[in-house]
């Protein structure tokens, strides 16, 4: 009888994607937005953000609206509806109002989160 392959190691910095957007500090965008690859916000967003990759959010970053990625590290402001099929990483400085579908959550001591969350404890679908 085989055994099942063992999972991948998770991702971290150095096996994420190349940066495919970028809006930096002074930055702001509004409307709806679509990546291949994996995007960062230092700057403001406002509108809709989907991509099949990373969806960072540094800590000067806010993002209002609604974000539908695989995975997101959020250390700035984000505010709205925020599905993370895979992995969603709360650095320190993060404060997340609205609702949140995740499939793992990570929070670090000192980040905020209010609103409704749900955690399904795997990858969603």
């Amino acid at each position: 009888m085989k055994s099942p392959a063992p999972k991948p190691p998770p991702r971290g910095p150095a096996q994420d994607p190349p940066l495919a957007a970028l809006f930096g500090p002074g930055a702001h965008h509004q409307g709806d937005l679509s990546f291949e690859g994996r995007v960062r916000v230092d700057g403001r967003f406002t509108g809709r953000i989907y991509t099949e990759e990373l969806l960072e959010l540094g800590a000067s970053g806010v993002i209002e609206g609604e974000a539908d990625v695989a995975r997101a590290v959020l250390a700035g402001r984000f505010s709205g509806r925020l599905r993370v099929r895979e992995r969603l990483v709360l650095e320190p400085t993060a404060h997340v109002e609205g609702a949140a579908d995740v499939g793992v959550l990570e929070m670090q001591p000192g980040a905020r989160f209010s609103g409704e969350l749900r955690v399904a404890g795997e990858e969603l679908p």
